[in-house]
């Protein structure tokens, strides 16, 4: 009989990897793990309607927030993804960021517009415990920055992204995927 880990999985231990952009970190301080469900068609009867299985699944977005580095390049970077993907000042804008990426860690602009983001799910001793491998994504949403001098202690400026995927697996630390 083997048995199970006593060990509870800590919410506080996370790190965000986007390959080919190794020299631009993510400090994220929240990770919101995407949910997934399925839609199933309704069999009526006469008596009782039943719920059938579904067969297709749909993924709710990645949500992260991570702290904006004091050259905001974490924050530029994923502003000019957008921009990239979007071109919306003249067409050859998604050149232009691929030129620039060309010049850092990415070594394939033709994937520029989805790439693969790896969430580590960190144990106890912070090795990685597992991963979410989230295929093909991109970002839609990144939120407004609030400048204030308002305030009275320095509060980091932090930035909420949100990235949609085509469907993600979880993976062990070696990247095979997590089976019982």
């Amino acid at each position: 009989m083997t048995l199970c880990n006593e060990n509870f999985l800590s919410p506080a231990g996370f790190r965000l990897d986007i390959p080919g952009f190794k020299s631009i970190g993510f400090q994220c301080t929240n990770a919101i793990v995407p949910g997934i469900s399925m839609n199933g068609p309704t069999q009526a009867t006469p008596y009782n309607d039943f719920q059938l299985a579904g067969d297709k699944l749909n993924y709710e977005s990645l949500t992260l927030t991570f702290l904006i580095d004091e050259d905001c390049l974490n924050y530029s970077l994923i502003h000019n993804w957008m921009v990239g993907i979007t071109y919306p000042q003249k067409s050859d804008q998604w050149y232009e960021f691929a030129e620039q990426m060309r010049d850092k860690d990415f070594e394939n602009e033709s994937q520029l517009d989805q790439i693969d983001l790896y969430l580590n799910i960190l144990s106890s001793n912070f090795n990685t415990a597992f991963k979410l491998h989230f295929y093909d994504a991109f970002p839609v949403r990144l939120n407004s920055l609030e400048f204030n001098t308002d305030i009275s202690d320095i509060q980091y400026l932090k930035a909420e992204v949100e990235f949609k995927y085509t469907y993600y697996k979880l993976t062990n630390s070696n990247d095979k995927q997590l089976t019982l």
